[in-house]
């Protein structure tokens, strides 16, 4: 039954193709590669675009911040993240403040953009104490073509933590609202020296996220932020094992040469 009202949500709110799919999105920008083989488009406004715009619960002006949708909203009809990391609910004292920005920032893009493209903010998931789910589930209400976008990084070579990580923020989610898309974040560097993780450990994260059953699929994101991804990751990204892994992993799951497709979703880069 679960998993039937997260296809009917995602039906809501997307094409009938797009709802029966598990989509793996290229959300990186490493200068030297892209992850292609059937990954599919995705936007994203970025903490630094972001974050100077709301700091302190300030809500910019209409216009601006419809121009900053479109500018950033390169594939219309895709879904569209909003990483506003200074918005979220952890605290009684500026939840309803926040709230209100984020409501009005969510139907200004609306305004915008196609009708029925989805929204979620990235993170918000594992940045929402207990006593503030409604508050979440108001932002839902505010604009219901919604997807969760749970950060899933790397911290350490323990695949069990991670996995637990994982399953600790959908828990959380699916207290929330347990029938709309879940698509984690995953990054094919460490989140804290930035190196890239071996390959074996990837390949069991891919593996992982393919196998569960709360997610339509998942995010993949790097080298957006200099700071995380200088020129020296920049320069080794498309010779680290991650990109043919995760390649591999995309012909097989969508039969992007032929095989036998294990789900549906996949999206061929000309």
């Amino acid at each position: 039954m679960r998993n039937i009202s997260r296809l009917i949500a995602v039906g809501a709110a997307m094409s009938s193709t797009l709802a029966s799919s598990f989509r793996v999105f290229d959300n990186t920008a490493y200068t030297n590669t892209s992850v292609g083989y059937g990954s599919t488009n995705i936007n994203w406004i970025h903490a630094y675009v972001c974050n100077p715009l709301t700091e302190g619960g300030t809500i910019p002006s209409a216009d601006v911040w419809k121009a900053i949708v479109l500018e950033w909203n390169v594939y219309p009809s895709y879904p569209l993240v909003l990483a506003c990391e200074v918005l979220y609910f952890t605290s009684s004292s500026t939840a309803g403040l926040y709230l209100k920005v984020m409501s009005t920032l969510q139907t200004w893009a609306a305004d915008v953009f196609p009708e029925g493209q989805i929204i979620g903010w990235y993170s918000l998931s594992r940045n929402t104490i207990s006593s503030l789910y409604g508050h979440y589930q108001e932002l839902i209400g505010n604009y219901s073509n919604h997807a969760f976008f749970p950060s899933a990084y790397t911290f350490s070579d323990s695949i069990s933590t991670w996995n637990k990580s994982l399953t600790s923020v959908i828990n959380v989610i699916n207290t929330i609202n347990d029938t709309l898309p879940i698509w984690p974040y995953i990054w094919p560097q460490y989140h804290g020296n930035y190196s890239f993780i071996p390959g074996d450990l990837w390949q069991q994260e891919l593996e992982l996220l393919e196998a569960n059953r709360n997610l339509e699929g998942f995010v993949i994101w790097g080298g957006k932020n200099h700071a995380v991804c200088n020129d020296t990751y920049q320069a080794t990204a498309a010779l680290e094992p991650w990109l043919n892994i995760t390649r591999e992993y995309l012909d097989t799951l969508y039969g992007v040469y032929g095989g036998a497709a294990r789900k549906v979703g996949a999206q061929l880069f000309n």
